[in-house]
């Protein structure tokens, strides 16, 4: 007779047993790791759409708004609700058509993942100037998800400064 091959049922179940093991210390870590991807997705997407109003208003030489595209209370918040809550100038008088052309053109709504929760102390938006500067002194839009906080905070001269914290 020859040599057996294989494994016993002893040695399949043992393995197995190690695997299972293995694979449940390492799903809560990779969990985390969904969670600080899904933040720094949205804080790097808010960045970019920050100088890309910035540059945009320099370059149009009028006031262009940024707005997040959901609000604490709001998870359809657009853009013809970002220019009214700005107060993008002449916004309110302007004909359906021209306000059409304005949300093309003057307002940047930033796509936030559905997951991530904008916190009620968040702002609803911010308006740059025709010289690349912002009409608020400082302006901090805020995320959260599963007790982990992102902050970007916007200051008058339109520079962002992201911060780390607990929600």
């Amino acid at each position: 007779m020859g040599k057996n091959r294989g494994f016993t049922l002893i040695e399949l179940i043992v393995t197995i047993a190690i695997l299972a093991i293995i694979v449940t210390l390492a799903a809560p870590s990779f969990g985390n790791m969904m969670t600080e991807q899904k933040l720094n997705a949205s804080t790097r997407e808010l960045a970019l759409a920050i100088n890309q109003a910035k540059s945009q208003a320099a370059m149009m030489k009028t006031t262009v708004a940024l707005c997040l595209n959901k609000t604490n209370t709001d998870n359809d918040f657009t853009k013809d609700k970002c220019a009214t809550a700005v107060v993008l100038p002449g916004y309110a008088a302007m004909s359906a058509a021209e306000k059409v052309k304005a949300q093309q053109n003057r307002v940047i709504s930033v796509q936030i993942d559905s997951l991530i929760v904008v916190e009620s102390t968040s702002a609803v938006g911010v308006l740059f100037t025709e010289i690349g500067s912002t009409t608020t002194a400082t302006t901090i839009f805020s995320f959260c998800k599963s007790g982990k906080k992102r902050e970007i905070k916007v200051t008058r001269f339109g520079n962002e400064k992201p911060v780390e914290g607990t929600c």
